[in-house]
């Protein structure tokens, strides 16, 4: 096994759509300054929840909704103060202690002080216990409870070290919601109507199943220092319009029905780019999509099959057939977005006679119809999906690996048969990926009691670094071990990965100012329309 390897740094940038100042915008052309008013309208493919501390999905109104203690750069990784003006990391890291900003508000008219910080994180925790909040309260693992040292300063303990907590922090699963949601929403309300919080926008209507609005808060004055201004929101509301078909989302933007288009279609991008809308681009900062290998199944304990699986995917192919130009070939297990990533390119190289090599060696022969056996066991393994969209994807693969022996037999059910399966153990193949732009993100998906897919004890050596470094609170160290960690996965095959994925959002000339957060959700506090 490789070791040694160089940490690369990764400058990503952040995908604007046009700048917020008088410069050039992303198609060359100068914009006019800023203005306030005017009213965005947003397709966007399913609203999810509108409780982010409930549900880690693909909820874009709370990022216009709820601010955070602290906020990462998305070009740099870097964690920088918020709500949270400074904080106090004990030595052992068990223990941190923020101060808060003054003045802040929530829109409610509440205070925001270290009382109401402490009952977001006591309200996690609850809900992690009611099975509400996997995410949030996976983020708060260890918690000991929070201490109100004063109005602006609370003193939060763990049990063990977290070294990812601040990260954790910046994430929308931890925003920081008003008391009088907590203590007069049930959570199902939270979830069906939104919470209150503190940021630029408020939420003023829901429609279930059709539209979410927020309109403007005129008195907000402590924007998230990755934005290009300060102050209120240059938009007076924005419509997040429901339009789960591709097909509907992509004429509404050309007919301008909307402005704005999410999750824009590969087949659809070349002809929006044609009719002159601008096209941005974020990869998701986390695991890529890939196939995650149940390592306790017949076929896929060997080492050899997933090893020459992982040489049997032509990424390069995949991406020309499937992709366009805004989804990204992977390089590693980890996108080359995330602040932790290391450039493992060379080892996921499409390599056939490589993988046939592995085969042979390990005893897998060819039979008669070309599919490789051993010990009377066919190479035959099982991609088990839902989304009829990932399809295509698995069909290119299922061709892909037939030239090198390997049977993939493709098997579409229902996402609660998907859970189902996954839950009992029946299944070889499925396919996911996880956003977060912190280390920890490894530990969520490949550390047994936090893992989806691998549920059981299966590797020491790469155990053993999954929890070390969310305990390393050095840097330099935790960068260490992340890229030995993504270069196990990678080598030992443990996933599969397939494409980055990313967020794509299309826009008229008009619309300037888009951009994204560090994980990958757009983002419209910067945004507005030119005359």
């Amino acid at each position: 096994m490789k070791r040694g390897l160089s940490i690369l740094a990764v400058v990503v940038t952040t995908a604007a759509i046009a700048s917020c100042k008088a410069t050039s915008d992303a198609t060359g052309t100068v914009a006019a300054e800023p203005r306030s008013g005017g009213h965005l309208t947003v397709g966007i493919i399913a609203p999810c929840g509108l409780d982010k501390a409930q549900t880690s999905g693909c909820n874009f109104t709370n990022v216009e909704v709820v601010d955070n203690l602290t906020e990462q750069f998305p070009d740099t990784g870097e964690v920088v103060p918020w709500l949270a003006e400074s904080w106090d990391v004990s030595a052992d890291g068990t223990s941190y202690i923020f101060h808060l900003k003054d003045g802040v508000t929530f829109s409610n008219g509440e205070k925001f002080d270290a009382e109401a910080v402490k009952l977001n994180f006591d309200n996690v925790i609850e809900l992690g216990k009611q099975g509400r909040a996997f995410q949030s309260s996976a983020y708060l693992l260890g918690y000991q409870g929070s201490t109100v040292v004063d109005p602006r300063t609370i003193e939060v303990k763990f049990n063990q070290p977290k070294a990812g907590f601040l990260q954790a922090l910046s994430e929308k699963p931890l925003g920081i919601i008003a008391p009088e949601t907590i203590t007069t929403k049930t959570p199902e309300e939270r979830l069906a109507g939104g919470v209150i919080g503190s940021s630029p926008f408020v939420i003023s209507d829901v429609v279930q199943d059709q539209k979410i609005e927020v309109k403007r808060r005129d008195d907000y004055q402590w924007s998230s220092p990755k934005n290009a201004h300060t102050g209120p929101a240059y938009l007076d509301g924005i419509t997040f319009q429901i339009l789960p078909e591709n097909a509907v989302r992509t004429g509404a933007l050309l007919s301008d029905q909307i402005q704005v288009a999410t999750t824009v279609p590969a087949n659809d991008s070349a002809n929006i780019s044609a009719q002159g809308f601008d096209i941005a681009s974020r990869s998701s900062a986390g695991i890529v999509y890939s196939y995650f290998a149940n390592v306790k199944d017949p076929v896929l304990s060997d080492e050899s099959a997933r090893r020459a699986i992982q040489l049997g995917l032509d990424r390069n192919e995949i991406h020309d057939t499937i992709f366009d130009e805004y989804q990204k070939v992977p390089t590693s297990i980890l996108s080359s977005t995330h602040p932790n990533y290391t450039d493992l390119g060379a080892d996921l190289d499409y390599n056939p006679e490589k993988a046939k090599e592995i085969l042979d060696a390990a005893g897998w022969k060819p039979s008669a119809d070309g599919t490789r056996e051993k010990d009377g066991r066919k190479l035959s393994v099982s991609i088990q999906f839902s989304a009829s969209s990932d399809k295509p994807l698995h069909e290119l693969a299922q061709q892909e690996l037939k030239k090198i022996g390997v049977e993939l037999r493709i098997d579409q059910v229902t996402a609660a048969e998907l859970i189902a399966n996954r839950t009992s153990g029946n299944w070889q193949l499925q396919y996911g990926n996880l956003t977060r732009p912190d280390p920890d993100v490894l530990v969520s998906s490949f550390s047994p009691g936090f893992s989806l897919y691998f549920t059981k004890d299966y590797d020491p050596e790469l155990q053993g670094l999954l929890t070390a470094q969310s305990t390393e609170l050095d840097p330099a160290k935790r960068n260490a071990q992340t890229a030995e960690i993504q270069q196990i996965i990678v080598e030992k095959g443990y996933a599969f990965p397939a494409t980055e994925g990313s967020q794509t959002q299309a826009a008229g000339p008009k619309v300037h100012g888009l951009s994204f957060q560090a994980p990958w959700r757009p983002s419209y506090v910067d945004a507005w329309i030119e005359n």
